[in-house]
């Protein structure tokens, strides 16, 4: 497969995934989490639209800004590193994991599309 269709076929996805993300409501895991662990909810709020806002950029053909760039070349463990102490927990809020990998995952992705 040459690059150019490699990119066509990251495109396709990120644009599957927006849809997803625009259509989804975030995981009410996240209410228990935080009052599980103290780890404040608006981390996971901030990183969720940090992904979802970016990809709006990608698929509309847009520039992130620059700042917004910065902090998306983070991952979530970077950005919140507190999670750390509580990713065993984490682990025990399967709809919430699975939202923030598939958030991370996504991430990265439109991290390989820009580079």
């Amino acid at each position: 497969m040459n690059v150019r269709q490699d990119k066509k076929d990251l495109i396709n996805d990120l644009q599957q995934r927006y849809q997803y993300l625009f259509h989804s409501v975030y995981p009410d895991d996240i209410v228990s989490f935080e009052e599980e662990t103290g780890m404040c909810s608006g981390d996971f709020y901030m990183f969720f639209t940090l992904v979802a806002g970016s990809l709006s950029y990608v698929v509309d053909n847009k520039r992130i800004p620059k700042r917004q760039l910065k902090v998306l070349q983070q991952s979530f463990e970077e950005q919140y590193p507190q999670i750390k102490t509580f990713q065993h927990i984490l682990e025990s809020y399967p709809l919430l994991h699975s939202y923030v990998q598939y958030n991370e995952e996504t991430r990265k992705r439109i991290i390989a599309l820009i580079q």
